[in-house]
């Protein structure tokens, strides 16, 4: 995670580590790609939580619990339907799915120890949910089934922010809290989503599955037409997200979004710089 210097920073390492400590293992990461930790919507979660009025300790164990998932969920979501047939392919796919298993598993430990069985619960219909959208989203591509830009988004919308807006959902104070945090999570969720896809064509000349695969599904679609829908939508939600945090009052909330919008905006240039020396 970045050294930046916002109010709960040091907070927020803290839950990384402890979700790195509680996940390394040296086997699994021998043969496996482990995901990236979703740092991001950690650190909104956890000011959320915070500006709720949730003590430190309480917040930092539900904040790596849900980090314990997620990491489990994206896991999942590495498994190929389709692999060479080698050994070392068979057992990187057999240990993508216990490692993804194990992750999980780690969530539910953390808050069985701590007593905290409405967190269980609350964790465990958020999976569900996050994985029929999965599912949906699956066998649309698979069918060749044609998505309006509403329906990929609210599907893709659950999928990467399921778990934290199940938070948001039961302990905002207001309904007016509850919906601005649920449209802020979905909204940077989108943000970093499309980036991620920005980056991957751009370093990597691949189409990854997501936004620019739903794109590049659609009659007549080019690759050329793709990347600047993916860049177009990018600085769409980025200016969305920039806009939303301006009309914020607590300062302190204030000034950790706008770190967080920071970062994106980095990105944005250092792939706008990129494509203007080519």
């Amino acid at each position: 995670m970045s050294k930046e210097h916002t109010p709960y920073a040091e907070e927020v390492r803290s839950i990384i580590e402890q979700i790195y400590k509680r996940t390394t293992h040296p086997y699994v990461e021998y043969y496996v790609d482990v995901p990236s930790k979703a740092e991001n919507r950690l650190e909104l979660l956890y000011l959320f939580l915070r500006e709720q009025g949730m003590a430190k300790e309480r917040a930092s164990v539900f904040c790596t619990a849900t980090g314990l998932v997620q990491l489990g969920l994206d896991m999942h979501e590495h498994v190929k339907n389709q692999y060479e047939d080698s050994l070392s392919a068979e057992r990187n796919r057999q240990l993508t799915v216990l490692a993804g298993d194990y992750y999980s598993s780690r969530y539910y430990q953390l808050l069985a120890e701590k007593g905290e069985i409405e967190a269980i619960q609350l964790l465990s219909g958020a999976v569900q949910r996050v994985n029929e959208a999965k599912m949906k989203l699956y066998v649309a591509g698979r069918d060749s089934r044609s998505l309006s830009d509403e329906e990929y988004w609210e599907l893709r919308n659950t999928i990467d922010t399921g778990l934290y807006v199940a938070f948001v959902e039961k302990y905002a104070d207001s309904d007016e809290r509850r919906q601005f945090w649920v449209n802020l999570m979905k909204e940077t969720a989108k943000v970093e989503s499309v980036i991620g896809e920005w980056e991957q064509i751009k370093w990597q000349e691949q189409v990854p599955f997501g936004f620019a695969r739903f794109l590049l599904q659609k009659p007549g679609a080019t690759l050329a037409q793709v990347l600047s829908a993916v860049e177009m939508k990018a600085m769409e939600m980025l200016s969305l997200c920039e806009q939303m945090v301006r009309t914020l009052h607590p300062v302190e909330t204030r000034n950790v979004l706008a770190s967080i919008t920071a970062r994106y905006s980095r990105r944005v240039n250092r792939l706008k710089r990129v494509i203007e020396e080519m």
